[in-house]
């Protein structure tokens, strides 16, 4: 099985699973399904699908069934992954391969089956891909500013830095082993908070990752009612960092209270 991470997206997640069948796939003289999709882009056809399907007909399986149940077992977590993610529920995806008695046929029922969830998918992992290298530019424009000094920046004290750092692991602890999470809620807060704390620096042009948690937890609230309390009670105290931090910026004297936020003694 392979070990892909619980928060990351789930089109890169089945992708990543697709990329070790490909080289199980290589590696005994068969075409990856990544190669596969290239060719049937390279050549003439109606369209992307139907030079797939013309290609699957007959495809090359090389010794691959000396890696039948290693193959099986990769098309099964990645037919789970589906299953269990309503991320995917505006994709269309193929049918379930026919498994019989005949190896050969099987592994070729594999094959197809995989190359089609992977063109299914390839938009969305476009996406997240291209996604990701977009926040890395402007990361990077961010660190030069920091370094020019210019711009306008939110600066944490390091007590404060390492206060959000340890929330942020004590909230990821507290959702994974909750039992009052459904796993779509739970993976969607575990992707919140990974992303948060990748961007967790020192100097910082907005927290706005921050105050997005503070709706999570009216959410949570609102579900699970006092049951919600340890997270809640981290969220606040992440928000209240958040306005302190903003607050200090913006010149604002050291004792003021965040307005919208309710004190204990409320």
């Amino acid at each position: 099985m392979s070990n892909t991470i619980a928060t990351q997206n789930p089109a890169l997640e089945i992708n990543s699973i697709i990329s070790e069948f490909d080289k199980l796939l290589g590696g005994t003289g068969s075409i990856p399904t990544a190669q596969l999709i290239k060719n049937a882009k390279a050549g003439n056809h109606d369209s992307v699908l139907s030079g797939l399907n013309e290609l699957l007909l007959s495809p090359p399986l090389g010794k691959a069934t000396f890696q039948y149940n290693k193959l099986l077992d990769l098309t099964a977590e990645i037919v789970a992954n589906i299953q269990e993610e309503t991320y995917f529920s505006h994709v269309q995806f193929p049918p379930l391969p026919e498994i019989g008695h005949d190896n050969t046929e099987n592994v070729k029922q594999l094959v197809t089956f995989v190359a089609h969830v992977k063109l299914a998918i390839q938009p969305l992992v476009d996406d997240e891909i291209g996604s990701n290298k977009r926040n890395q530019f402007l990361s990077a424009i961010d660190n030069k500013k920091k370094i020019l000094n210019k711009g306008f920046f939110y600066e944490f004290t390091d007590g404060d830095l390492d206060r959000v750092q340890q929330l942020i692991n004590e909230l990821r602890t507290e959702i994974s082993q909750s039992d009052l999470f459904e796993e779509g809620h739970r993976a969607r807060l575990l992707r919140r908070l990974e992303a948060m704390q990748s961007e967790m620096h020192k100097r910082m042009s907005d927290v706005d990752r921050i105050w997005g948690l503070v709706g999570d937890a009216g959410i949570v609230i609102g579900k699970f009612g006092k049951d919600a309390k340890p997270f809640v009670d981290r969220i606040k105290e992440l928000s209240q960092i958040a306005w302190k931090t903003q607050a200090r910026a913006e010149e604002l004297s050291s004792s003021s209270q965040n307005p919208l936020i309710e004190s204990d003694s409320d």
